[in-house]
C-alpha cells in the first residue's frame, strides 16, 4: 500500500475547464483522500471549493488553476497534523504528482449537502477572506456521515493522530530489519491499521 494519496472528482460538466491542465480519467475507488471540486462565486468571480468525501471538509483555492486546487488538498491535511510530531508525515504523500485528477457524475448525499450549506454562507461574502473565515466555521459545524456526527476538522484531525500513533507504535514494537524490508518494498503496513480499517 503506497502513502495515502489524494483524488480530486469533477462534474463532467466542469472537465473541460482542467483537462488542458491536468489527465483526467474515469473515477475508480482508491485508498486515500477524495476531494470533490466545486464551483462557487465569490464577489462576482469564479473560484473553486474542495469538498473531503471521507469528513466533509471544505478548502477554498486560491485560484481555479490546477496547480493551486491541489495545492489547497495538501494544505488542508498539512494544517490539520499533529502538533510538534515532524515524522507524522510518513503517512500522507504531499506530492503534487501523486495527485489524481478523474471525473464523477454523483456526489455522496453528505458531500452534496455540505456543498450547498457552503454555498448558502459564500453568497453573502464580499471577498475571499471573508469567504474563508465562513469555511472554516463550516468546517467547525457537526456533520453526520457514515451515521457517525462529528466536526469535519476533527474527523480530519482524529484520523492523522490516528495514523500518527499507528505510525509510533510500528516504529517502536517492529524489528530494525522488518522495517527495513518494508521499506524496500514501498510497504507502509501501519496505513492499513488506520485509514482503510474503518473506512
Amino acid at each position: 500500500m503506497p502513502l495515502l494519496t489524494h483524488q480530486l472528482l469533477l462534474h463532467p460538466d466542469i472537465v473541460g475547464r482542467f483537462v488542458l491542465q491536468k489527465p483526467v480519467t474515469p473515477y475508480e475507488r482508491s485508498v486515500g483522500f477524495t476531494w470533490y471540486v466545486c464551483p462557487v462565486k465569490i464577489a462576482n468571480e469564479q473560484e473553486w471549493l474542495l469538498v473531503n468525501a471521507e469528513f466533509g471538509y471544505c478548502a477554498l483555492a486560491d485560484t481555479g488553476s490546477a496547480p493551486d486546487i491541489e495545492r489547497a488538498a495538501l494544505d488542508a491535511i498539512d494544517l490539520h497534523l499533529p502538533d510538534g510530531r515532524e515524522d507524522d508525515k510518513v503517512s500522507v504523500s504531499f506530492n503534487p504528482d501523486s495527485i489524481r485528477w478523474h471525473t464523477a457524475a454523483k456526489m455522496p448525499e453528505h458531500v452534496a449537502k455540505r456543498y450547498e450549506q457552503a454555498l448558502k454562507q459564500i453568497r453573502k461574502c464580499s471577498n475571499c477572506h471573508d469567504a474563508e473565515d465562513e469555511i472554516e466555521q463550516l468546517n467547525d459545524t457537526a456533520l453526520t456521515v457514515g451515521g457517525r456526527t462529528f466536526t469535519p476538522a476533527e474527523g480530519l484531525e482524529g484520523l492523522l493522530l490516528e495514523l500518527a500513533d499507528h505510525y509510533s507504535h510500528y516504529i517502536k514494537t517492529t524489528p530494525w530489519w522488518k522495517v527495513w524490508w518494508h521499506a524496500k518494498a514501498d510497504q507502509q503496513p501501519w496505513l492499513a491499521q488506520g485509514f482503510g480499517r474503518k473506512r
